[in-house]
């Protein structure tokens, strides 16, 4: 059965080998303009009405923006980045499914130096640590649904770096059902780049089955968003014309008229400039007004205060506001709490968080699914027979000090299954330290080492609940396990 099953998961090397440097494109590279520097932002997003430029973007560049200046959608976006970056668990596993310590070592190895500068005659070099790698894996899956990476070789070809592929560039053949081939078609190049390479992966979140391309799961906020921004741009226009009192001028058009140049007053349209121009002049002289300036006038002049008892008091909003909010946050999958709304008691909060951490931990699944096939596929490279698993621990959102008592209990546990040999010592260290077991502690998984000094030989037939209600015969002697007050010794 063994040997079936190692011909079944067989390791078939690539017909062609990789290219140096990579195949695809990122989404900043221009081949024409290598000798330029890039485009520096303006940093102006802050300006961008949503309401008026979701006509004209399509909703991967709108989310990309929003994701920047929307202060719901990057709340929801840094809850989930913090909450799912937990500690990775990196292990190789054999055909048979056993732990291969010597390979684990190894592809610890291999990740230090992809993620570490080695080579430091090549001046610069934007190495990431692993865990910005999967932060930024975690960004990817969030704006476009889905991620893309590519393993970089170096000129020994061998591995040494990762590349993030934006899925927005790239598309997809069905050349026969259910088999995919992916080309990339950066923005503002004529070429068409083959991705059907082995050292290409791609992984999605909550992707619709029917359809190979996905979608943010933040899309459904975009409408939300741009109403809320519609109802805030009135508002900002209702407060500026009634919101708030204002100063008003009452310009006496018959004393106006009583102190005209006689020649004017038999032309209407030369009374009518004339009249203008002094409203113009009293504009200008009560515009500039500082609230200490003494206001002085002829009686063709009655300033007063608009709305001056009850400023804003004509329109209730936030009833408007609440809905708005209550649609986003469902919109972008999110808990009250986490983006900082939450109204309700404490048990609602915890139920939001328990929830919160679940969404995040669920975010990590997609990531450590391509990193997998990605390291499966550099160890293979190295004659590893297995397969890498990449996991992360669980979200948790309490601090470990009130943690501790729960991780006594189960590491009392833990150490139970190990004596009984139902763990193995590196599955015991894994679920405690997220690591394998050291060389110099001794192997204890079946010694049964919890068990010494309690061995128990009783007869069965001496043995009876009527005759023995505190089961005295089944303590040991010398135990104290059954001595209480109420039980009087002979």
């Amino acid at each position: 059965m063994a040997s079936r099953l190692s011909n079944l998961l067989a390791i078939i090397a690539p017909k062609k080998g990789g290219k140096k440097g990579g195949v695809s494109a990122t989404s900043t590279f221009n081949p024409q303009q290598t000798d330029r520097v890039l485009t520096v932002p303006q940093y102006r997003e802050h300006l961008t009405d949503i309401f008026s430029s979701r006509q004209v973007s399509d909703s991967r560049e709108l989310l990309r923006e929003l994701f920047r200046h929307d202060p719901d959608i990057s709340a929801a976006v840094f809850s989930y980045l913090t909450m799912a970056n937990t500690q990775p668990v990196i292990i190789c596993r054999d055909f048979n499914n056993e732990i291969d310590r010597e390979a684990t070592r190894q592809v610890q190895q291999v990740i230090k130096r992809m993620t570490t500068p080695t080579d430091y005659t090549k001046g610069f070099q934007l190495k990431k640590s692993f865990a910005n790698w999967c932060e930024e894996l975690r960004y990817m899956a969030l704006l476009r649904g889905g991620i893309g990476l590519e393993v970089i070789l170096d000129e020994k070809l061998q591995p040494s770096d990762f590349r993030n592929v934006d899925l927005t560039t790239v598309e997809w053949y069905e050349r026969s059902p259910g088999e995919y081939k992916p080309v990339q078609k950066p923005a503002g190049a004529n070429v068409e780049i083959n991705l059907d390479i082995p050292t290409f992966f791609v992984s999605f979140f909550r992707r619709d089955p029917t359809s190979i391309y996905s979608y943010s799961p933040f899309v459904s906020s975009i409408n939300t968003i741009a109403a809320r921004q519609q109802v805030i741009n009135d508002l900002y226009r209702i407060m500026q014309k009634t919101g708030f009192p204002r100063m008003t001028i009452k310009v006496v058009e018959e004393v106006l008229r009583k102190n005209m140049p006689v020649n004017l007053r038999t032309d209407e349209q030369a009374a009518r400039n004339w009249l203008n121009t002094r409203l113009t002049e009293i504009r200008a002289n009560f515009e500039n007004l500082r609230p200490e300036q003494a206001v002085i006038h002829w009686d063709s002049v009655e300033p007063d205060m608009l709305n001056e008892r009850t400023p804003g008091a004509a329109i209730d909003i936030s009833a408007v506001i609440e809905t708005l909010n209550a649609q986003n946050q469902a919109a972008l999958k999110t808990m009250a709490t986490v983006i900082g709304r939450g109204a309700a008691g404490a048990n609602v909060s915890s139920v939001e968080a328990r929830i919160a951490s679940m969404n995040a931990d669920e975010l990590n699944e997609p990531v450590g699914q391509i990193m997998s096939n990605a390291l499966s596929f550099v160890m293979h490279q190295l004659g590893f027979q297995g397969f890498v698993e990449v996991d992360f621990k669980l979200s948790e959102m309490r601090p470990e000090l009130e943690l501790e008592p729960q991780l006594m209990l189960r590491a009392s546990r833990l150490r139970q299954d190990l004596s009984d040999g139902l763990i193995t010592d590196d599955e015991y260290h894994l679920m405690l330290y997220g690591r394998l077991r050291p060389d110099n502690v001794p192997e204890l998984s079946g010694t049964g080492f919890m068990n010494k000094g309690q061995n128990i030989e009783v007869d069965a037939k001496k043995v009876s609940p009527n005759s023995d209600p505190l089961g005295r015969s089944l303590a040991p002697e010398g135990s104290r396990a059954v001595e209480s007050d109420a039980v009087q010794k002979k």
